[in-house]
């Protein structure tokens, strides 16, 4: 697939129904609506695009009949690498312009979000999500699992209220403009640790009435005119393209930073965008992407003797930085803490169950009458279907309530936390 933004946005500008009908009947794209908008997004099934219509499917806004783009925020970038993208073939682009221009902008690890106006409403964004649209499922494409009931919209929203307002109503400058921006926060962490920041970072803009991304310099200026923070811009040392690329990866060996996004650019077009990630955060993702919660648990149901998180952690720092590095171990906390509150809330649910079956039962044996068996099981089921959690309080009339019943009850944290909310 030809990935030069230069002509696949021409394309867009002059077969924009075509490619738009595609992406609204492509069963492997993931539509929202939100009144007359729709914003596609790539589904599970859709690892990476596959037709050159789904390049556009990363959070794009239009309208139906006639279709029509209402907002554009990234095409798919590909990291070096990918698709046969090499550092030669990077060079040869940029040689086709004697007055071609790169940029080494920070790649920062947080959510993608989109702003932009229409007919005098402002509308905020992630990939996968629209305000005014459903709110239900993962919010981006790129959340962890563990952060999919985040208010990324609600939370990005308020904070542009706080710190940049222009964002939050209509303006005429901001007419026919995608501000796309990177939405930083200490609860949606992926990789990076940017600690108690709270920002929305100004990447990129899309221009609808030029048709065009707007260069870095024009970026920055916008930035700086309506006070907003802009993308930063790194420096890399060396003479050659792949000099570069080798010394901006050194410079940031051994940190959780992810790396830099290269822009080229001529005129006043950005012409095309490549991803050039470190080799440690890739490692890092990696190991991230396996330190799952149901393996965590699996790890500590194989260590009964762990009686506390130190337990675990003096483990996992046995094996080494090269298995276990020291950004990891923080994932693997959040993790132990879920399953911790989790067998709190079991113990607990047990607790209420055995108390109540008890106190039930003598009520019931008060009526049946003593030596029958049936007729006590009838007066005690009488009242417990009156209660909540009759399923734990007839195992706990059985003589079969123990913890592993009460998991089998409540199976997930989630299922264990709705039981504990019945009995509080």
């Amino acid at each position: 697939m030809n990935l030069r933004l230069d002509h696949l946005l021409e394309a867009l500008r002059t077969n924009g129904a075509d490619i738009l009908r595609a992406i609204d009947t492509d069963p492997l794209l993931v539509k929202r609506q939100s009144g007359p908008f729709v914003l596609a997004n790539a589904g599970a099934e859709l690892f990476s695009p596959q037709q050159p219509h789904q390049l556009f499917a990363k959070g794009i806004v239009y309208r139906r009949e006639p279709f029509e783009l209402v907002s554009l925020p990234l095409v798919k970038i590909y990291n070096l690498g990918e698709k046969d993208v090499s550092v030669a073939d990077l060079a040869g682009i940029a040689s086709e312009w004697s007055d071609a221009r790169l940029h080494f902008l920070r790649k920062l690890d947080g959510t993608l979000l989109q702003r932009f106006q229409h007919n005098g409403r402002v509308y905020f964004t992630t990939r996968g999500m629209i305000e005014g649209g459903p709110c239900y499922g993962v919010q981006d494409e790129d959340a962890p699992e563990r952060i999919k009931g985040f208010d990324f919209l609600g939370t990005a929203r308020r904070i542009a209220q706080s710190k940049y307002p222009a964002l939050c109503e209509p303006r005429n400058e901001f007419e026919n403009l995608t501000l796309v921006f990177e939405f930083l926060h200490p609860e949606t962490r992926v990789i990076t640790n940017y600690g108690a920041r709270e920002d929305l970072v100004l990447l990129a803009c899309f221009d609808r009435a030029d048709w065009r991304y707007r260069t870095f310099a024009e970026v920055r200026q916008l930035a700086a005119t309506h006070s907003l923070t802009p993308v930063d811009e790194l420096i890399p040392t060396g003479q050659t393209l792949g000099e570069q690329i080798e010394g901006l990866l050194a410079s940031i060996a051994g940190t959780d930073q992810e790396g830099t996004v290269i822009t080229i650019e001529h005129g006043h077009r950005v012409v095309y965008r490549v991803k050039v990630k470190s080799p440690d955060y890739l490692r890092v993702l990696k190991l991230v992407v396996t330190c799952t919660y149901a393996r965590t648990v699996e790890m500590i149901e194989s260590h009964p003797e762990w009686s506390c998180w130190p337990d675990m952690e003096a483990h996992l720092r046995s094996l080494g930085r090269e298995q276990v590095p020291e950004e990891v171990l923080d994932f693997y906390r959040e993790h132990f803490d879920v399953y911790a509150e989790y067998l709190a809330n079991c113990e607990r649910l047990g607790i209420w169950a055995a108390t109540v079956a008890s106190e039930v039962r003598s009520q019931a044996q008060a009526e049946a009458g003593e030596g029958n068996d049936r007729l006590l099981r009838k007066c005690f089921a009488a009242r417990a279907v009156k209660l909540p959690l009759k399923a734990l309080l007839f195992a706990a009339f059985d003589g079969q309530l123990d913890l592993e019943s009460v998991r089998q009850f409540a199976r997930t944290p989630e299922e264990a936390k709705d039981a504990v909310r019945e009995i509080a």
